[in-house]
């Protein structure tokens, strides 16, 4: 048995961890995990800061009709950006993949803030995607490869919680340049942050990579033809909020099902895949995995899309203070997920059932009382949508990283954020057909936003439910210390 198999074992059994975390990552780990958490912050700021800067964008120079384009363009190229990563890993390296993602990530920043008119920015968008896509991507293979196994959770953690301090942080800096009458200086000002992120990865990775004896895996070549179908499907889904009537829109659904069935087909049929085998496979460790991650994204989308709207219709409630509900959503899932990334054993494994059972809870609390309130009830609801997540998050992530084959190492880290951001794309078109076809799109009056929202959060309660079930197994199969494929299980 194998060294990672045996942490893998005493976890699943709740054994006393070897290694206390704290010591690892004040002495070996400490500056990796800094270069995780730059790296991070670097390509998601920019999200945060271009939702905040666009109305002035905007106001500037014009092209109201590429607003959406801005998302679109965006979603599109960050879903590339995953898949397509670990090919470049494979080709070159975890190292050299963050460097060319960061220079990807300037480059298209750069365009935006020079952008004279929407069309260019649109373009810069796309470019920040493709490089934000690559980076998050690699990030996980950095987990995967810098950290040892006891610490994966933690470090997940870490990266959402990154993310919560992007989501803090993002809209200040982009409303106080927009508030200057700048808001070029908002994109300038994300560009030293990514060479930071860049330098700290040059400095740091290649010392740890030969330190830890990681050896490069076979280089493929570059599937073309499955990432142009991939990037077919992915345009399809995120067309859907650009078009109005609802028989257009259900048919970009099933054009992106068709596309993505094909690319799937035939990756599977490819001996150099962009995606693990067995990826759908609810049998497979790696399989449950993704369905998990795939529904537990899901469940963020109605509150992302539709949440500021409801309660500003339904409650009065100003703007900015709207704004700060789904912002609580996002702090809920990143405390969630630092706190729960310290559990292990069967508390670990209870965290991952107990997750989403917390977010169908905050759904049933949504349907309940969106409409009627009381407004505390809200919020408490949308925190128990995002603590849930949050609390089961780094434990499935970790799993997936576990599950990895022989030679699978980099396609199973960018997984996540794949699974991620195309769940999170496909959860906001689902969104919209529903609250359109509950009548919304006839206009905001308060009866027609109490329907939508009663079809959207009744609805949406489906998708925590399946990750409770999916979640349920995993939980068994940890407990077992067995995965289906033959092997022993990851903890």
């Amino acid at each position: 048995m194998s060294e990672r198999e045996e942490r893998g074992l005493a976890s699943a059994a709740g054994g006393p961890a070897p290694v206390a975390w704290g010591t690892l990552l004040e002495h070996a780990h400490a500056k990796p995990a800094i270069a995780v958490v730059l790296c991070t912050v670097s390509s998601a700021f920019g999200f945060f800061v271009t939702a905040t800067v666009l109305p002035s964008v905007v106001a500037d120079i014009g092209g109201l009709a590429f607003y959406a384009w801005t998302s679109t363009a965006y979603a599109v190229t960050a879903i590339l950006g995953s898949a397509g990563s670990s090919v470049v890993v494979r080709r070159t390296g975890t190292r050299a993949t963050l460097l060319t993602a960061a220079a990807v990530l300037v480059a298209g920043t750069s365009v935006c803030a020079l952008a004279p008119s929407m069309s260019i920015l649109v373009g810069g968008r796309g470019l920040q995607g493709l490089g934000g896509g690559m980076m998050t991507a690699a990030v996980h293979g950095v987990v995967r490869e810098v950290f040892p196994e006891l610490l994966w959770p933690r470090m997940l953690a870490t990266i959402s919680g990154a993310w919560g301090l992007a989501a803090l942080s993002g809209p200040a800096v982009g409303g106080l340049f927009a508030g200057l009458g700048v808001w070029r200086g908002a994109f300038w000002v994300m560009v030293p942050l990514i060479v930071v992120a860049a330098a700290m990865t040059w400095r740091i990775l290649p010392r740890i990579g030969s330190r830890a004896g990681i050896r490069a895996e076979r280089a493929p070549r570059a599937p073309l033809g499955r990432l142009c179908v991939m990037c077919a499907g992915v345009l399809c889904v995120a067309s859907v909020a650009n078009v109005g009537p609802a028989p257009a829109r259900a048919a970009l659904l099933a054009a992106a099902v068709i596309a993505f069935a094909l690319m799937l087909r035939l990756d599977g049929a490819s001996p150099e895949r962009l995606f693990p085998a067995d990826m759908l496979s609810l049998r497979r460790s790696v399989g449950k995995g993704f369905w998990m991650i795939f529904f537990v994204a899901m469940s963020t989308t109605p509150g992302s899309v539709y949440l500021a709207l409801f309660l500003q219709v339904l409650h009065g409630i100003p703007a900015a203070a709207a704004g700060y509900f789904y912002a609580g959503q996002s702090l809920a899932w990143t405390a969630a997920a630092l706190l729960s990334a310290r559990l292990v054993g069967s508390r670990a494994r209870g965290a991952l059932v107990l997750g989403p059972f917390m977010t169908a809870a905050g759904f049933v609390g949504l349907f309940a009382t969106i409409a009627s309130g009381p407004v505390a009830a809200i919020a408490v609801s949308v925190a128990l949508v995002g603590g849930g997540i949050g609390t089961c998050w780094a434990h499935v992530g970790s799993i997936v990283l576990g599950s990895a084959r022989q030679g699978e190492g980099a396609m199973t880290a960018s997984l996540i954020p794949t699974t991620q951001t195309f769940a999170v794309s496909m959860g906001a078109a689902l969104s919209g057909i529903i609250a359109n076809a509950a009548g919304l799109s006839g206009g905001d009056s308060p009866p027609a936003a109490a329907l939508a929202a009663a079809w959207l959060f009744g609805t949406f309660l489906l998708s925590p439910l399946a990750a409770l079930a999916i979640a349920w197994r995993l939980a068994i199969s940890r407990e077992g210390g067995q995965d289906r494929r033959g092997g022993q299980a990851h903890a």
